[in-house]
């Protein structure tokens, strides 16, 4: 289990799988409840497992400790800028799963 956090969005994804191939979270389901101060959505496979959580409101709904151990978007394309030497290197994109792809929300 992994968090990342867009600091700029607001948004915390919590990966509870190693990583979510393309197509592969096919039904999002959005926690509705009046307590909630922001949004939850859970990512669910084909057979309706949880892959994933995205969390919009991340810093009024996670405890700041939660956050301080999640892996900053931000910090992630500063390190791929700096580390952008000319080399193709990991062409994947997701690099082990490291990094959000651009934040998209689910149900807008």
């Amino acid at each position: 289990m992994r968090i990342d956090h867009d600091r700029e969005n607001n948004v915390a994804y919590i990966y509870l799988v190693d990583e979510i191939g393309e197509g592969e979270a096919v039904t999002q389901i959005e926690v509705e409840d009046d307590e909630l101060r922001g949004e939850i959505v859970l990512d669910l496979d084909r057979e309706g497992r949880l892959l994933g959580i995205e969390v919009l409101g991340a810093s009024r709904i996670l405890r700041p400790e939660v956050l301080a151990q999640a892996g900053d978007e931000a910090d992630d394309e500063a390190d791929d800028d700096a580390d952008d030497d000319g080399d193709e290197g990991d062409e994947g994109g997701q690099g082990g799963g490291v990094g959000l792809p651009p934040y998209e929300p689910h149900l807008r």
